[in-house]
């Protein structure tokens, strides 16, 4: 199986769990910031012209994640944002921290209706360091986590009928105790 190509000129997205993600983050974003004039995920540049405010996102780290034990890798990715607004702008730092405050609102405990994203975590904002090609705006800095599977699940087992499963507790358990095995629900 080929891979398609990483780098030219306009290379294809590799289909993925994580492109989903950006998908819907972007749209979520978009539908419960309308503030934000702009909203994408890995500008190419930031430019002159550029609609203001904007904010720009991207997964920024990838750690391990506790292992799911069903096939699924489980990565802890890292994401970061920035919030631009007109240095020009009235109490323009101000104007920034409160977007980056409702940035953070949306944030708070969201699944992207992905059902393949554990919550987001460790939710924080800070005012972004200075960058030369920035310096017409004021910026501030998001950062979250949150645990991505990737893959599917794997299950090595036949799958079972209902009542299948039943218990035992020493010493009447083995062979020749099958009789006084039982079902979870008669435990309850």
């Amino acid at each position: 199986m080929s891979e398609p190509p990483i780098s030219s000129d306009e290379p294809p997205v590799i289909p993925s769990e994580l492109k989903q993600l950006h998908d819907a983050m972007t749209t979520t974003l978009q539908a419960e910031l309308p503030q934000f004039r702009l909203i994408e995920a890995y500008p190419k540049l930031v430019k002159e012209g550029m609609k203001l405010p904007a904010l720009l996102y991207a997964a920024t780290n990838f750690a391990p994640g506790a292992d799911p034990g069903d096939g699924r890798l489980c990565l802890k990715v890292t994401f970061e944002a920035l919030v631009l607004l007109e240095s020009s702008r009235a109490l323009a730092p101000l104007q920034a921290a409160i977007l980056a405050s409702k940035l953070m609102k949306v944030l708070r405990l969201q699944y992207w209706e992905a059902d393949f994203v554990g919550p987001t975590e460790n939710v924080q904002a800070m005012p972004a360091e200075f960058v030369p090609e920035l310096a017409s705006c004021v910026g501030w800095s998001v950062q979250w986590q949150q645990d991505v599977y990737l893959g599917d699940v794997e299950w090595p087992w036949e799958d079972q009928p209902p009542g299948s499963l039943v218990f035992a507790f020493e010493p009447d358990s083995g062979p020749g105790s099958e009789g006084q095995y039982q079902a979870p629900e008669a435990m309850a």
